[in-house]
């Protein structure tokens, strides 16, 4: 049950899709909405983030280093849901997922 509490929610989801964690279908699909959540979470700050950018360039003076501080996380938000789209994906169609980070 701890290792359960360690895992993330693409990890869960990959468990309860493959049948690894012991799960029932309806916790896979419990699982697969929770992911899902996390992509539009992903996608929701993406979008907040661009709009804090384009306040900071309209400011007078412009203030450079918090457009550039929001630049990164549009950034870093949108390859995190690419990420996770991606194995989304992978599991969906069965394809062998590649590892790499999917950190929170």
């Amino acid at each position: 049950m701890q290792a359960a509490l360690c895992a993330t929610p693409i990890q869960r989801t990959e468990e309860a899709m493959t049948g690894t964690s012991g799960g029932a279908p309806l916790e896979a699909s419990a699982e697969l909405v929770r992911t899902y959540g996390a992509v539009v979470n992903a996608i929701t700050a993406n979008v907040l983030n661009a709009q804090a950018g384009f306040e900071w360039l309209n400011a007078q003076p412009p203030n450079l280093e918090e457009v550039r501080r929001s630049l990164n996380s549009v950034a870093n938000d949108g390859k995190r849901a690419g990420e996770i789209i991606v194995r989304l994906r992978s599991l969906m169609e069965k394809v062998p997922i590649v590892d790499g980070p999917l950190g929170p």
